[in-house]
């Protein structure tokens, strides 16, 4: 026996209902999150944008030796078991190894360095500055984990 509405509306409400239902049934599927990427800490890359992170020297802008330094992600990206182009036998930061990573030694103005001590123009850096760097470097320059940017989609 088959059951019709009394009125064609009540038939489109009826069948709207059922589709809701139906929809309903099926789960809605997060996105993965987005990969991470590593970063220096906020305290070594305060440093480098404090002293070093300028257009013309290692900001975005005419970047020296190819070492952009104007954030977190593109400064480990950089620097972190990154053969130095003055010096290509050292890392610019040689995880675990600050005496032989080649910032801390241009920072310290080592004679094993080539060119001019860093920063440029500022030489020396306060003392707790270069500390603070050579410290990370030693402890094996751990990189913070932070959310990678996604693409934009195509409109």
């Amino acid at each position: 026996m088959i059951v019709r509405p009394a009125h064609p509306m009540q038939a489109s409400i009826v069948l709207a209902l059922a589709l809701i239902v139906v929809g309903c049934t099926e789960k809605l599927v997060e996105p993965p999150p987005p990969p991470t990427v590593l970063a220096v800490p906020d305290s070594i890359q305060e440093v480098f944008t404090q002293n070093c992170a300028f257009d013309g020297c290692h900001g975005s802008v005419d970047t020296q030796q190819e070492q952009n330094l104007s954030d977190a992600v593109t400064s480990y990206a950089n620097i972190v078991g990154i053969a130095s182009h003055e010096k290509p036998a050292f890392q610019r930061i040689a995880p675990g190894d600050s005496a032989n990573s080649y910032m801390v030694m241009k920072l310290r103005n080592d004679p094993r360095k080539a060119g001019q001590p860093m920063p440029l123009g500022n030489f020396p850096l306060d003392a707790a500055l270069s500390l603070r760097i050579a410290a990370w470097a030693q402890q094996g320059a751990p990189g913070v984990e932070v959310p990678a940017a996604r693409p934009l989609a195509a409109r």
